[in-house]
Formats: structure tokens, sequence, C-alpha cells
């Protein structure tokens, strides 16, 4: 009995789901053991092009966070910066509950430097909400800060005596008016 033979089309349908499963397979191991194989650069510009980079943090150690603190800093003129809370729509502060996803959503949305079309969106939405406060001037400058708290290693913790240590980012300073001047000058089309 002969076994017929593949088409090309099919050929081509088996390379390819080959290469992917191993790229998958290789996807999954731990970040120091993929930086070590000399195929790293060929899996990265693989993940490039199939836009199929993972990120594999719901296997953290739990907890991985200590806490979580986040939130726009205001300063206008020679007075005291004015803390107040990043959740939009109020400026709201966020439960320590949600500090994961916060911190997940900030990390890879806001901080990340490919991304700037969304940490563009959400200052001008922040500034918009407090120059409508009534309580900042347009010249007044905002910052967001996010302060995570990540929890030390046994190791550490008994070496240290730290329980976490922190890693803040800091986004900006800009100023209010420029930001909402920006806003209004593209207005969202319907």
């Amino acid at each position: 009995m002969r076994v017929s033979s593949l088409t090309s089309r099919e050929k081509v349908i088996v390379v390819f789901a080959t290469v992917h499963l191993i790229f998958l397979l290789f996807g999954v191991l731990p970040l120091p053991w993929r930086d070590r194989i000399h195929l790293t650069p060929v899996f990265s510009f693989y993940e490039r092009i199939t836009r199929s980079h993972q990120v594999w943090n719901m296997f953290d150690t739990i907890p991985n966070m200590h806490s979580l603190d986040a939130r726009l800093v205001v300063k206008e003129g020679g007075q005291k910066p004015h803390l107040v809370g990043m959740v939009l729509p109020g400026l709201r502060r966020f439960s320590q509950n949600d500090q994961v996803r916060f911190h997940n959503w900030m990390m890879n949305t806001i901080f990340n430097p490919s991304r700037g079309v969304f940490r563009e969106s959400y200052m001008k939405s922040a500034a918009a909400a407090l120059l409508s406060s009534g309580r900042y001037g347009p010249d007044a400058e905002v910052s967001l800060e996010a302060l995570p708290l990540y929890t030390r290693s046994l190791l550490g913790v008994r070496t240290l005596k730290e329980i976490a240590v922190e890693r803040p980012s800091v986004l900006g300073p800009f100023r209010l008016g420029a930001l909402v001047a920006r806003n209004t000058a593209n207005p969202p089309t319907p």
C-alpha cells in the first residue's frame, strides 16, 4: 500500500506548524534558560514578526508584590505637591485588592515605551479631569508615580532584614494646559 505524498501546500503547513511548535516550547522556558541558548536572537526575531511575545507572570511566586501605590502628583507654583488618585473616571484611588491588575496595566500599557498612544491618551484624560475639578490651573504640572514593593526572596529577607524592595516608576512631569490643549486640538471623530 502506497502512502499518498503531501502537496506543496501541505508541506508548507507542516513546516510552519513544526517551527511554531518549537517556538511555543521555547517560549515557556524560564528566561534565564532561554538567554543561555544560542538561538535566542532567532526566536526573538520570530516573536517580533509574529507578534507572539508571551508573558508568563501568572506563574510568579505568590506573593510577588508586597504592596503597590500609584497616584498622580500635581505641583503648582511653589506649593506643596498634591497626591491624587489615578483611576479614571473620577481620579479615584485604587484598592490594594486590585494591585496586580493595575500594576500589569501600568507596566504593560502606560510605562511601556512602545505603547505611547495609550500613555498619551491616559495622561490627556487625567489632565482634563484635573482641570475640570477646578482645583488646578493650566500651568500646574502632573506626574504619574507607580511605587510597587516587590517581595524579596527568603535569602534577601534574612540578609537585608527587609521584606520588600521598592522599584518606583515615574511618568512626567507634564503641564496640564499643554496636555488638554493637545486633547482639544485633536477631538475624537464619531
